[in-house]
């Protein structure tokens, strides 16, 4: 049994060293991990868990993490006979943090690793000029005002699916057909977004969506406003093509609004993606934010009044600890601007537009798709 445990002990060094190494490697971890070996990882997954309605991830985290508590307790008494109580504890924590820190990484983790988005598509992500970034936000903006014409509303004049949250998440996968067409490598099944469960405890936590590595679901938030659901799930699901990086996860997640056959995804991403590059505008260019902001149509306001409402709604403490959390876990996978990342879908914007390499927004000219904050005032 002492040699087991002599194993465990070793379980995060391991850890570390193998993403210490990938990091340095990520031509070798994109063609042997991402492109081999991941693919045929999410398969089997969500295989096992695309059978259950419910994201079975969410359903055994207590069971796992009651079953993971007992036998790290029972490891560090078996050890400290020994040991000694210093080094059972470090043993104990070694086994505990890099044994499930190896399923991660084999699961899913690795993708963090492997080549950035832009340079394996081709786009010039070089820095990008005031004059880029506000054609950018002005483009969206046309976009997102004219797809918004004509789309159902509730009694307050807000975006309502058309057949509701629920089914609206059966419709995601329509947008990654166009995906996988424009980017092959991109062509793991993208299977069906799951309701949480627990989705007001999300809420709390100022989390719309989440990606279970461990069972290969996206999950989503439901009490999200309607506009937001589109955008949010297909974000999740870009998670589980293996796009790791949230600002890539961002981009990819608004493509496939952009392309999807149904224009309240169109809207619903091209909205999104509009608020990021207008809250990017505001902090280097004040007066031309507003200028483009003024031009919002009153439909557009409501929307985004709407989003606004529901973080209110919602504010609390345990939303600031959630995404402090998750600021040092995106840290710890070597994206240094931690949850700042998610705004950096606006370099990829600007390079898309800037290459000319895949498909612009619908709109009224020719074009020279956690929750969003909501944009400046």
């Amino acid at each position: 049994m002492s040699r087991w445990r002599a194993l465990a002990d070793c379980l995060l060094p391991v850890a570390l060293l193998l993403q210490f190494a990938a990091a340095r490697a990520p031509g070798v971890v994109e063609a042997v991990y991402a492109r081999g070996a991941y693919p045929v990882i999410a398969e089997l997954l969500g295989r096992a868990s695309g059978s259950v309605p419910a994201p079975v991830g969410e359903l055994l985290v207590i069971p796992l993490l009651l079953a993971w508590s007992g036998l790290a307790v029972w490891n560090w008494r078996a050890a400290r006979r020994e040991q000694g109580r210093a080094l059972a504890t470090l043993g104990a924590l070694s086994a505990g943090v890099g044994g499930p820190w190896l399923v991660f990484l084999a699961c899913w983790g690795f993708n963090y690793q492997r080549l950035p988005f832009a340079v394996s598509v081709g786009l010039d992500t070089r820095p990008a000029s005031l004059a880029e970034l506000k054609d950018v936000c002005e483009d969206l903006a046309v976009a997102s005002n004219r797809l918004r014409e004509g789309l159902p509303e509730d009694a307050h004049g807000v975006l309502r699916l058309s057949d509701g949250p629920a089914h609206a998440l059966g419709r995601v996968a329509a947008g990654f057909e166009g995906i996988a067409r424009l980017y092959p490598f991109l062509t793991i099944s993208p299977g069906r977004p799951k309701r949480l469960l627990s989705s007001t405890l999300f809420s709390y936590l100022g989390i719309t969506g989440i990606y279970l590595p461990f069972t290969a679901e996206a999950s989503v938030n439901l009490s999200v406003p309607d506009v937001e659901l589109p955008f949010s799930a297909s974000h999740e699901t870009a998670h589980r093509l293996g796009v790791a990086r949230e600002e890539e996860a961002n981009y990819v997640g608004y493509l496939a609004c952009r392309l999807h056959p149904d224009r309240e995804f169109r809207y619903a991403g091209t909205l999104a993606a509009s608020s990021y590059a207008l809250a990017a505008l505001a902090r280097v260019n004040r007066r031309a934010y507003l200028d483009i902001a003024a031009r919002r149509t009153p439909a557009v306001r409501r929307d985004l009044e709407a989003l606004a409402g529901w973080s209110r709604r919602y504010r609390s403490r345990a939303a600031a600890v959630s995404s402090a959390v998750n600021d040092a876990f995106l840290r710890a996978q070597g994206q240094r601007e931690g949850v700042r990342s998610y705004g950096r879908m606006v370099d990829l914007l600007i390079a898309e537009r800037r290459t000319g390499s895949s498909p612009r927004p619908d709109s009224g000219r020719r074009l020279t798709d956690p929750p969003r904050a909501a944009e400046p005032r």
